[in-house]
């Protein structure tokens, strides 16, 4: 009888935990610690990480004439609130905002509510983040955002629309100094049709990018990356967010 006991509370506070880091973010986002920030930016309803892996070959390679590159993206949906909210959020940790008083508090406030109300109604925001284990292909990956200009790079990125097919990028802009990515700007409607509409099973983000093929001599190469987002789980305080 103990034992069923400790049993079923063990499986009631593991089910309460589950539910609450399930639904942490239907709290005000000012409560949010710093694993909860970094879980909706990073591996979210509207945030995913994919990594693409090439293996090198050559006696210069690594162990055993083999060397693995991780490339590694993170694909965020920008417009959506949460994830706003999470990078404000994050920037009040970094400035102990919980230690501030009132004026500074206010301070603070005023200086990122440009952020946290930005106007989104026409238009749907993707953020992307590279990184890699190769010095090499971050320069490379690094010159190619940094350079990439709307007309440019307008034929390498889509976003997918269950109903709509492929969306056209409507304005691109550099990864910037606060740390938030390149941005890829897409109409929220075409032809009076939203993009993602709460029926939708998925979206999707497409990004087709050249890379130096080191096991083809150099050459370059384009290389594809398609991250998907489940939309019936992009859902914010009960309502679609994107």
């Amino acid at each position: 009888m103990i034992r069923k006991r400790i049993l079923g509370l063990f499986l009631l506070s593991f089910l309460t935990t589950h539910a609450l880091a399930q639904d942490f973010w239907n709290e005000p986002f000012e409560k949010w610690n710093r694993g909860q920030v970094l879980k909706i930016i990073n591996d979210s309803p509207w945030a995913r990480s994919e990594t693409l892996t090439t293996l090198l070959g050559g006696r210069d390679a690594g162990l055993q004439g083999n060397k693995e590159i991780y490339n590694k993206f993170t694909v965020r949906f920008f417009s959506a609130l949460p994830v706003r909210e999470a990078y404000v959020r994050m920037m009040q940790i970094l400035n102990k905002y919980d230690e501030m008083n009132d004026d500074q508090r206010r301070d603070f406030d005023s200086r990122f509510k440009r952020a946290l109300n930005l106007d989104v109604n026409d238009r749907v925001i993707i953020s992307l983040d590279f990184a890699s284990n190769d010095n090499d292909t971050n320069r490379e990956m690094k010159l190619f955002l940094d350079t990439a200009r709307t007309d440019t790079i307008k034929q390498n990125v889509y976003l997918i629309s269950q109903r709509l097919g492929r969306i056209e990028l409507r304005e691109y802009f550099p990864p910037s100094s606060d740390g938030t990515g390149a941005k890829f700007i897409f109409p929220r409607s075409v032809n009076g049709k939203e993009v993602v509409d709460p029926a939708d099973k998925e979206v999707r983000f497409e990004f087709n990018f050249p890379l130096i093929d080191r096991n083809a001599g150099g050459a370059r190469n384009m290389q594809r990356l398609l991250v998907n987002f489940k939309v019936p789980k992009m859902l914010y305080r009960g309502q679609l967010s994107y």
